[in-house]
């Protein structure tokens, strides 16, 4: 199911030194990081992991993909957009886009994540949960 008519939301954070090697500029990995922080703020308006948890589900993340476009650098506040782009029964692929305050894209990232019983072995959601997620 493409999911067009959902909005965008925003996450925004600093960079700190811990983020940053030798010169400033943030560690390829922070970016992970960050956008593991988004799709949770995400779900916390829509409906929080922990509810997801609790029914049985578990949502890795399955394939990642990512283009950085401009260092991030120490000091400045990053804001992340995420939107889910598609969602079914079984998956969810997600889109991110990294801007400073300057409307610098900092970069730009897409994710697979699946739904997944506490063994690992996929687990379709229900209609009912599915709808919950795209109010």
């Amino acid at each position: 199911m493409k999911t067009s008519n959902l909005k965008k939301k925003s996450f925004k954070l600093r960079v700190y030194y811990y983020d940053t090697d030798k010169m400033g500029v943030v560690y390829h990995s922070n970016y992970l990081k960050w956008m593991e922080m988004a799709r949770t703020e995400y779900f916390r308006d829509v409906f929080p992991y922990k509810n997801m948890e609790d029914m049985g589900f578990i949502l890795p993340v399955k394939t990642l993909n990512i283009e950085y476009v401009n260092s991030a650098q120490y000091d400045e506040e990053i804001e992340i957009f995420v939107k889910i782009e598609e969602i079914n029964n079984i998956k969810i692929r997600f889109s991110y886009e990294m801007y400073n305050l300057e409307n610098v894209l900092k970069a730009k990232a897409e994710t697979v994540n699946v739904f997944v019983d506490e063994k690992g072995k996929l687990k379709r959601i229900s209609n009912e949960l599915l709808e919950k997620i795209i109010k």
